[in-house]
């Protein structure tokens, strides 16, 4: 009967929960079932007020915990029924619960967006900045989930906007990656640093980047973000743009003071151009050693040969790139765009002037490569440009 009871409240059916309640003389008001949960659970999560008012009446424990820590109150907020939350915290439920997660009556509300219910509660005294077991504020959760009037309340609150999740990440890179500009703003606003990183040094214009969202990195450029702090990787967000062949991206790193000739001086790994690793495995023909030879000292224009990207050339060039630059290999843009076999990059280096006598430190020229892995139009076109060139 009492399986019963918890249907009849669950449902909705106030007649067969009154009967039950009236003609049960054993009937308990606060039995449970396998999931721990009383009638009066289930009547809030529904927002059956009159059952829940019935029960409460009855004897009913307002603030009885189920099996993961949750109330009547959690479970009416979680369930977005204002009128049933409003009715449990008038007849005295208690707000400073959280379930076994450790999510709190505010979590919720950051989650579900009831920006109504959030001054309320806090005016109870609860912790703006709780976390839960993921170190998640209510705010990083209203950030999440595009809050954004929960968010600005929670801010105007006086919640920690520099608080970050387990990963390093505050309310502003998570609004980044969610690429919600409203967000971005309100949170630069309320004066969340644009330069911050997460814990493998990704900062927003970073972050940005990988979304190949250019309506953000600029907005981002414009309001101060650095395109050339480096991640943990030693990769910048100039970098990002250029490896990947972002063009409009790197127009406006360039436009807005970045030098068309900055240079990777780091010797930290730049994996996001693993091709890197091969390219170095490829010319190492003359000197065993020649593999451990750290090439620091990478320009613009370098990535852009590697990663065989001709529009990307086109811009440096047109930007008044070193076309001749040397990383701290010795190699120029045209060594590795002779051989990665990047015909259209070579024919263009050689339209604008490059030198193609340099020796690299392996000394190797270009067309030793090209000439060596087999690239024959490229070695043809090279061997031309050397002849005029060594003809004045």
């Amino acid at each position: 009967m009492s399986e019963s009871f918890i249907k009849a409240c669950a449902d909705g059916n106030r007649r067969i929960a009154q009967l039950l309640l009236s003609q049960e003389k054993d009937l308990d008001p606060n039995y449970t079932n396998s999931h721990g949960c009383t009638a009066l659970h289930y009547a809030s999560a529904n927002g059956y007020v009159d059952i829940m008012s019935e029960l409460l009446e009855s004897g009913a424990k307002i603030d009885y915990e189920d099996h993961q820590g949750r109330t009547a109150l959690f479970m009416a907020i979680k369930a977005r029924q204002k009128p049933a939350a409003e009715l449990l915290l008038e007849l005295g439920a208690r707000p400073d619960i959280s379930d076994y997660q450790g999510n709190s009556l505010l979590h919720l509300i950051a989650i579900t967006g009831q920006n109504a219910l959030l001054s309320p509660l806090i005016d109870a005294g609860l912790d703006i900045n709780l976390t839960n077991t993921n170190s998640d504020s209510p705010l990083l959760l209203a950030v999440s989930n595009r809050k954004r009037d929960v968010v600005s309340n929670l801010l105007d609150q006086g919640a920690d906007i520099d608080h970050s999740d387990k990963n390093g990440n505050n309310a502003l890179l998570i609004a980044t990656a969610l690429i919600n500009k409203h967000l971005v703003t309100l949170l630069l606003e309320h004066g969340s640093d644009i330069n911050i990183a997460n814990d493998d040094g990704y900062t927003p214009l970073f972050i940005a980047c990988t979304k190949h969202n250019n309506m953000l990195v600029k907005y981002l450029l414009e309001q101060g973000a650095d395109p050339l702090i480096e991640s943990n990787e030693g990769v910048s967000s100039i970098w990002l743009a250029c490896a990947n062949n972002q063009k409009d991206i790197v127009s406006a790193f360039l436009n807005a003071g970045v030098d068309v000739n900055y240079s990777k001086n780091t010797n930290k790994e730049f994996v996001l151009n693993s091709y890197l690793d091969l390219v170095i495995e490829q010319l190492n023909y003359s000197n065993d050693n020649y593999h451990a030879i750290s090439c620091e000292g990478e320009s613009l224009i370098h990535v852009a040969a590697k990663q065989g990207h001709l529009s990307m050339i086109k811009l440096l060039l047109e930007k008044e790139a070193d076309i001749d630059a040397l990383d701290a290999a010795g190699s120029s843009a045209l060594h590795y765009a002779a051989v990665g076999g990047k015909k259209d990059i070579v024919k263009e280096l050689i339209k604008h002037g490059c030198d193609t006598l340099i020796y690299n430190k392996a000394e190797q020229q270009a067309i030793d490569y090209s000439n060596q892995k087999g690239f024959n139009e490229i070695t043809e076109m090279l061997l031309i440009a050397k002849q005029a060139q060594q003809n004045g």
